[in-house]
């Protein structure tokens, strides 16, 4: 059920861990195989999800931005998700890089760092030790 307020909702379910089907409920007929990085097996894993989940909201939010500020779409968003052990278990580190090609660097590090301000998956990562958001000139993983 939906919070009061909300523009979208959607449930993802997972009942067999890394083994087995997640999906979304109701009918949008999202069902993806899952399976651990960490072994050998079919499906995707939480570290592909994640990065997709950034990669995309983020890149689609730097495309508003730009659009506010009545500049062409010009950006490209690669999200590198690690995965490493820690103290209590594990951890993941991501870098998100942002490729604007004949952009300025100052601009698009202006654009960026209003980007994460609108995104709602950068909101909720951003302040992360883990996480870093960085301009390049070229992708460097």
């Amino acid at each position: 059920m939906a919070i009061d307020g909300s523009l979208y909702h959607t449930e993802a379910v997972n009942e067999k861990g890394l083994s087995g089907v997640s999906f979304i409920r109701g009918n949008e007929g999202l069902a993806l195989g899952v399976s651990s990085s960490l072994v050998k097996g079919a499906g995707t894993n939480p570290e592909q999800l994640v990065g997709l989940a950034i990669s995309t909201c983020f890149n689609a939010t730097i495309e508003i931005i730009e659009q506010l500020h009545k500049l062409p779409h010009k950006s490209v968003v690669h999200t590198g998700v690690d995965q490493l052990k820690d103290d209590t278990g594990y951890k993941f580190v991501v870098r998100v890089q942002v490729l604007m090609t004949g952009v300025e660097h100052d601009q698009a590090q202006a654009l960026v760092d209003e980007a994460k301000n609108y995104c709602p998956v950068a909101k909720m990562i951003k302040q992360n030790a883990n996480v870093s958001f960085e301009v390049v000139d070229e992708f460097s993983f």
